[in-house]
């Protein structure tokens, strides 16, 4: 039984290892989309919600920038990933609302278009930027002009040159 045992033990953590060593890769070579691309979670468990949907973040919460990673190798340190990941996280109660990990070009991105609005808004306080979050065939182009009988709003169409 003891020479049953031996071998048997050394197999089992042999392939372990070596199938390990296979599903982690290094961060060069792998290129799976889940790992490589953007990816954001939001996490509203200990945050109170109001009954449309809307979650409120305590002033505590701060946010960090940090590098991520993708898995441990086998001598137990941390695979980096190309992403770069945005954390709004509790610092009083170690929990993380809102994780964004993305590729370094888009992160790339959002960091020129905030240093350039910081600097305008460093000098003209009144400086406003909104961008054109949504499409303009997406956004309605009726009208209500009264409510019927039974309740019905009764709309008309309304001219996109208005």
């Amino acid at each position: 039984m003891k020479r049953f045992l031996s071998p048997s033990l050394f197999s089992s953590l042999a392939v372990c290892g070596v199938l390990t060593v296979v599903f982690a890769g290094s961060p060069s070579t792998t290129e799976n989309p889940n790992t490589q691309g953007n990816s954001y979670n939001m996490y509203t468990s200990a945050l109170r919600v109001s009954d449309s949907g809307v979650v409120t973040i305590p002033s505590r919460y701060r946010w960090s920038v940090e590098t991520s990673w993708q898995g441990i190798d086998l001598n137990g340190r941390n695979l980096p990933a190309r992403r770069v990941q945005l954390r709004l996280h509790d610092p009083n109660h170690n929990f993380s609302a809102f994780m964004a990990q993305m590729d370094l070009a888009t992160a790339a991105k959002l960091h020129h278009e905030l240093g350039n609005i910081i600097v305008k808004k460093l000098q003209d306080p009144n400086y406003q930027y909104r961008p054109q979050l949504y499409r303009p065939d997406q956004i309605p182009t009726k009208r209500i002009i009264g409510i019927d009988a039974s309740g019905t709003a009764i709309v008309e169409d309304v001219d996109k040159a208005k």
